[in-house]
C-alpha cells in the first residue's frame, strides 16, 4: 500500500471563534464543523440539530406529481402493479419499503428482482415480457431503469406504463417512461441530488402520504432507508444525514422482525448499531443474497412477520456471506497472480483483469480491494462464453463512469457513479477496451492524484482527549461517506507498551505524553507486523472513541495511520546526509558543521558498545540499529555517529561488521583481551585532525 500524504486542514481562526460563541460549543467541535463547510452559524446549528425541517419538498423532484397521480389512479382501478428492483442492498430496501406501503392499499401487487447471474443488472427485455404476460399494467422501477431506453420502449409497446425511480447518472438521453423521478436528471432542480435509490423511494412515499403524515412515514420506513443509504455508500450530509440519523435511532430497538433476526444471526445484538456496523456487518449479508443466492429471499426477510421464517432466512444470508467470502478470497489470490505476470502493471495507471472463472457477483468487491491496496482504479471482468460482465472501482480524482463513457462504443451496457460502475461487453472487444481505457487513465492520472491523502481535521493535545471532548464530538454523528469520523493528529507520543489482541490480529498500545497515558488500538495489524519499539515516539492519526469495561468508561484512540515522530525523522534526514558524504567521500567529505556533530564522544562509544555486546551476533539495518539504541539511551548518538562508532570498533578489532547487498549489517563481538584506547583509532585521529585544521 502506498504511503499516504497527511494533510492538516487549514482553518480561519476568526470563523472558528464565531462558531464557538454563536453555538456555545467547544473550539474542537467548531473546527470540525468548519472543516465540513459549515462556516455559517445557522447552517451549523441545523446540522447539529438533525431536524426533519431540513427535508425537502418531495414534489421538487422531477415528475413526482405525475408519478403520484398515476400510482393513485392504478390503486383506484385495482391495476396490477409490479415493483422492479435491483439485487443490491439499495435495491432490496427500496423494493421492500415500496411493497410494504402499496400492499397495504392493494392486493394486486408483486415485486421482481432480476437474477444477477442469469439476467445481470437493470431492466431486461425477457423480464418485461414475463411481467406483461402476467397482467402487469404499471411497472415501477426502484434503484434501476435510468439507462434502459430500449427496454422501456419495449414495455410501452406491450402496453405497460412505467414509472422510473432511480438515482444513477443519466447517460444517452432519458428512457420514454411515463414518469422519471431521479434527482440526477439534467433538468432536475431538486436541492439535494445525492439520495440513494431507497432515498428516492422514501421521497415517493412522502409524496404519496402527504406532508401531514411525514412523521408516520419516518417512523415506519426510516430504518430501511438508512440501511440502504449507508450500504450504497452515499454521502451522509444534507437529507441523507437526517434520514440516516433517524433510522439508526430506530434500528437500536427495531420492530422489523427480519432486521432483528439478521442482527441476532450476525452476533451484534448488544452492539451499538452505527453506519460502520451496517456497512461492514449487516449489508454484506444482505448483498450476499444477490451475489450467491436469491435476492428475493432478502426482500422476504425484510417483509417477514414470522420470527421463525425470519431466523431461517437470516441464517441463509449468513451462510451465503461466508460462501461469498471464500469465493472472494479465491478470486483475489488469482488476481494478485495475474498482476505479477501483467507486463504493464508497474507502468499503467489502471488495473484491468479478466477471467472465465470468476463469479461476476463478487468481482466488484475484489475490484474494491485492489483499488484500496494499490490506490489505482480497477476493473474486473468475468466472461461466460462470448459475453463478459464487469465491475469497476475508482479513486478520488478519476471518474470511472466518464472513463467507461469514453469507451462506450465497445460496451454493450454500462452505468454507475464516479467511484463505482458496472459494464458488459463482448469478448472480441476486450483487448480494444483494455487498451483504450488504459490509455485514457495514463493520460488523466497524475502523480498528485495517485498519491493517497489522509485529510486530518486538526492537531490535538493529549491533555484535551477527555470523555467530555469525545461526547461533544458525537454531535457530528452519523459518520460515513461525506461526513467521515473526525481525524486527529498527535505528535511525539511515546510507546510505553505493545500488546497483541485477538490472537495477534490486532495491536493494543499504551501511549503517553506530558504525564498523560491513553490506550490505542491498531486494527488489522498484529504485533508481528508492527515496526516500532517500546520507548519510540510516534506521530499518529486517529479517531477518538470510548471503551466500556465493567461499567468504567474510558477514552481510547483508534489509529488510522502512524509513523516515527517528525522530530526523529528530521534528525534522521539531517544526519543521513552526513552519513552519505562520509560513506561516499570519507572523512574529508564532511563539512565543518557536520564534523562538530558526528565525531563520537566517549559516552557515545560506551552507549553503542554496551548495546552491541548484549549478544554475540546482531543482524540489523543501520537505521533499525540506531532506533533500537535510541530507545535505551537518553542521549543516543545520531546515525552518522553510530556508523563511525562501528568503523572505529572494527579498526580496533573489537567487532566484526559485514554488510549485505540489501544494507543489512551482521555484527559479531570479538574477544578483547586488553583494554583498548579508542583515541589510537586511525579513523578517529583523522576526523579530529580534519576538524582541527578546518576549525583553525
Amino acid at each position: 500500500m502506498k504511503q499516504r500524504k497527511w494533510i492538516v486542514r487549514e482553518q480561519d481562526p476568526e470563523a472558528i471563534r464565531c462558531l464557538c460563541e454563536s453555538l456555545q460549543i467547544s473550539p474542537i467541535v467548531s473546527r470540525l464543523l468548519y472543516n465540513r463547510g459549515l462556516t455559517d452559524p445557522e447552517r451549523a446549528r441545523l446540522f447539529l440539530r438533525k431536524s426533519i425541517d431540513i427535508l425537502c419538498d418531495p414534489f421538487l423532484l422531477p415528475d413526482m406529481r405525475k408519478a403520484v397521480n398515476r400510482i393513485n389512479d392504478a390503486l383506484a382501478h385495482n391495476e396490477r402493479i409490479t415493483i422492479y428492483g435491483d439485487y443490491d442492498v439499495d435495491g432490496i430496501t427500496s423494493t421492500s419499503i415500496l411493497y410494504q406501503y402499496l400492499s397495504e392499499r392493494t392486493d394486486n401487487i408483486d415485486y421482481y428482482i432480476p437474477d444477477r447471474m442469469e439476467e445481470g443488472y437493470g431492466v431486461n427485455m425477457a423480464a418485461i415480457d414475463t411481467l406483461a404476460a402476467a397482467g402487469t399494467t404499471l411497472l415501477i422501477t426502484v434503484d434501476a431503469g435510468i439507462t434502459a431506453l430500449r427496454e422501456i420502449a419495449h414495455a410501452n409497446d406491450l402496453g405497460l406504463t412505467t414509472i422510473i425511480t432511480d438515482h444513477h447518472e443519466c447517460a444517452g438521453g432519458l428512457p420514454p417512461a411515463y414518469a422519471i423521478v431521479n434527482p440526477k436528471r439534467p433538468d432536475s432542480e431538486y436541492p439535494f441530488p445525492e439520495l440513494a435509490g431507497v432515498g428516492v423511494v422514501f421521497k415517493l412515499l412522502c409524496a404519496l402520504s402527504g406532508r401531514e403524515h411525514l412523521q408516520d412515514v419516518i417512523d415506519r420506513y426510516s430504518e430501511l432507508v438508512a440501511f440502504g443509504t449507508i450500504a450504497d455508500v452515499m454521502p451522509l450530509n444534507g437529507e441523507n444525514r437526517i434520514i440516516v440519523s433517524l433510522g439508526l435511532k430506530r434500528l437500536e430497538h427495531t420492530r422489523n422482525i427480519g432486521l432483528r433476526a439478521l442482527i441476532a444471526q450476525s452476533g451484534i445484538e448488544n452492539k451499538k448499531i452505527t453506519a460502520g456496523v451496517i456497512g461492514y456487518t449487516l449489508a454484506p449479508r444482505v448483498n450476499a443474497a444477490g451475489r450467491v443466492g436469491s435476492p428475493r429471499r432478502a426482500v422476504k426477510l425484510l417483509l417477514s412477520r414470522d420470527p421463525r421464517e425470519a431466523a431461517e432466512i437470516a441464517r441463509e444470508l449468513c451462510d451465503a456471506n461466508r460462501e461469498r467470502q471464500d469465493e472472494e478470497n479465491k478470486i483475489i489470490t488469482e488476481a494478485y497472480d495475474q498482476l505479477e505476470h501483467e507486463p504493464g502493471f508497474q507502468r499503467d495507471k489502471i488495473i484491468v483483469l479478466a477471467s472465465d472463472h470468476w463469479h461476476h457477483g463478487i468481482i466488484g468487491i475484489v475490484s474494491s480491494r485492489l483499488s484500496d491496496k494499490y490506490y489505482l482504479p480497477s476493473i474486473m471482468i468475468s466472461f461466460d462464453g462470448e459475453s463478459g460482465k464487469g465491475s469497476g472501482r475508482s479513486i478520488p480524482g478519476f471518474n470511472i463512469y466518464e472513463a467507461l463513457a469514453g469507451q462506450g462504443e465497445l460496451l454493450e451496457k454500462f452505468g454507475g457513479h464516479a467511484l463505482a460502475a458496472g459494464l458488459s461487453l463482448k469478448r472480441e472487444n476486450y483487448d480494444a477496451f483494455k487498451a483504450g481505457i488504459t490509455r485514457y487513465a495514463n493520460e488523466i492520472l497524475t502523480d498528485e492524484i495517485l498519491t493517497p491523502k489522509l485529510k486530518i481535521d486538526c492537531e490535538i493535545d493529549i491533555r484535551d482527549i477527555t470523555l467530555k471532548t469525545v461526547n461533544e464530538i458525537l454531535l457530528l454523528e452519523p459518520y460515513g461517506m461525506g461526513n467521515a469520523a473526525p481525524l486527529f493528529l498527535l505528535r511525539d507520543i511515546r510507546i510505553d507498551d505493545i500488546c497483541p489482541i485477538s490472537g495477534d490480529k490486532h495491536t493494543k498500545l499504551l501511549l503517553s505524553k506530558n504525564g498523560v497515558t491513553i490506550d490505542a488500538f491498531l486494527f488489522g495489524r498484529g504485533t508481528a507486523d508492527f515496526p516500532y519499539f517500546r520507548g519510540e515516539k510516534l506521530d499518529l492519526v486517529c479517531n477518538l472513541d470510548t471503551n466500556s469495561y465493567r461499567g468504567n468508561i474510558t477514552v481510547q484512540l483508534v489509529i488510522k495511520d502512524l509513523h516515527l515522530s517528525s522530530t526523529y525523522r528530521e534528525s534522521l534526514r539531517e544526519y543521513t546526509e552526513a552519513l552519505h558524504l562520509y560513506q561516499g567521500a570519507g572523512c574529508r567529505g564532511l563539512t565543518q558543521h557536520q564534523l562538530l556533530h558526528v565525531i563520537p564522544s566517549r559516552e557515545d562509544f560506551v552507549t553503542v558498545y554496551r548495546y552491541l555486546t548484549t549478544s554475540d551476533e546482531i543482524h540489523d539495518t543501520l537505521e533499525l540499529l540506531h532506533r533500537r539504541i535510541g530507545v535505551l539511551s537518553d542521549r543516543p548518538p545520531n546515525i552518522c555517529k553510530l556508523r563511525i562508532c562501528l568503523d572505529v570498533f572494527t579498526q580496533m578489532d573489537m567487532l566484526s561488521v559485514t554488510e549485505e547487498p540489501d544494507g543489512a549489517l551482521t555484527i559479531r563481538k570479538l574477544p578483547v583481551r586488553e583494554k583498548k584506547n579508542l583515541d589510537l583509532s586511525p579513523l578517529l585521529i583523522e576526523l579530529k585532525s580534519i576538524r582541527g585544521k578546518n576549525g583553525s
